[in-house]
């Protein structure tokens, strides 16, 4: 990037010594080596709307407005990155001052609300969200997720592409590295100790299986490992890891129907969070298991009733719940264990993980 500096107090020094025509000149080169100098283009909007120089003043001014609302975006996501979200929510609305259509500002509000627990305002955000973009798919489930609407029965496919595609490029390390990430091999360790003697030669899918965490510990035990997911993205990271032998981009109950008898074993790490009502999926993976056949998963535990729409956009079952549907499915539980699944915003993330036996 050229350095710009000499030249912009060159043409401030021409616009108080009165020669505007020269110093809007040198502002518009600055804008043409740098189109987002803030300086440059605020000074010669304020030369063009006095009439101190040629030009078209509304023009002017929209491109300065816009130049400011990005780079005060850009310090608001930083400020959020770095968990100010103070800072932030003062940047997005201040990008809102500027370009009340700003959607990322109002998505960014929304986020940032959450993040800092001021829930009634990421609502009023996520909502704000919607109504400039009706039938966004994020938007509509954390308005669902934070008592804005009914809770559907389970997350959109649409809604869990788009999260995890926007997720894939650093999911290993956040959720590693950052949220101390242990349910896949939490769901691994069930499966071996509920299942020691069947450790090898098995036809395995891994059902959501995102950048394959979960089929890097399954894959020694396989014959033949498949993967399925709705994320594109999390797909190229899965397949950059050549653990599979087949990777398929569908929805998992969809998926398990369409190849009945086909496993010996479905592994489900940290997915069924995304379904609430587990019937259909249960039924599916029954139908793909051979007689005989586990399936291996966690969801994260609650003590009430049945299965619920968390305020974090993800579902929390209470074991009894999954124990009954799956034994109405076709399986009789094996092994079943609450342990923690991650921590998140410090505080733990109680899951309950089990190993089903398939009955007929």
């Amino acid at each position: 990037m050229i350095d710009n500096t000499d030249l912009f107090s060159q043409a401030m020094q021409l616009a108080r010594a009165g020669d505007a025509a020269e110093a809007a000149q040198l502002y518009r080169n600055i804008l043409e080596n740098q189109p987002n100098h803030l300086a440059a283009a605020k000074a010669l909007a304020d030369l063009v709307e006095t009439g101190r120089a040629d030009g078209d003043a509304a023009a002017a001014r929209i491109r300065a407005k816009a130049i400011e609302a990005e780079s005060t975006y850009k310090v608001g996501r930083t400020a959020q990155s770095l968990s100010r979200y103070d800072v932030a929510r003062r940047c997005y609305l201040k990008v809102l001052d500027l370009d009340p259509d700003h959607g990322d500002a109002i998505w960014g509000l929304a986020e940032a609300s959450y993040a800092d627990d001021e829930m009634t305002e990421a609502l009023r955000w996520y909502r704000a969200y919607l109504d400039k973009n009706p039938g966004n798919p994020e938007a509509l489930h954390m308005v669902a997720a934070l008592g804005g609407g009914p809770a559907p029965l389970r997350a959109s496919d649409a809604y869990v592409r788009e999260t995890f595609d926007h997720f894939a490029e650093n999911f290993d390390k956040q959720l590693l590295e950052d949220l101390d990430y242990r349910a896949p091999a939490l769901v691994h360790d069930l499966y071996c100790r509920a299942c020691p003697d069947a450790h090898e030669n098995l036809d395995i899918l891994d059902a959501g299986c995102g950048t394959g965490l979960s089929g890097v510990d399954f894959r020694p035990h396989a014959r033949r490992l498949v993967g399925v997911d709705l994320s594109p993205e999390m797909l190229k990271i899965a397949k950059a890891r050549g653990i599979y032998d087949e990777l398929l981009e569908e929805e998992i109950a969809a998926c398990l129907r369409a190849r009945a008898g086909s496993f010996d074993l479905v592994t489900a790490a940290d997915v069924f969070c995304y379904i609430g009502d587990l019937g259909e999926t249960l039924a599916a993976a029954a139908l793909a298991l051979r007689s005989g056949g586990h399936l291996v998963f966690s969801v994260e535990a609650q003590t009430r009733r049945g299965y619920a729409l968390t305020r974090s956009g993800r579902y929390a079952h209470k074991p009894a719940y999954v124990r009954k549907a799956a034994q109405k499915a076709g399986f009789r539980e094996v092994l079943g264990v609450q342990d923690r699944l991650r921590t998140e915003y410090g505080e733990p993330v109680t899951g309950y993980l089990t190993v089903m036996r398939k009955t007929g």
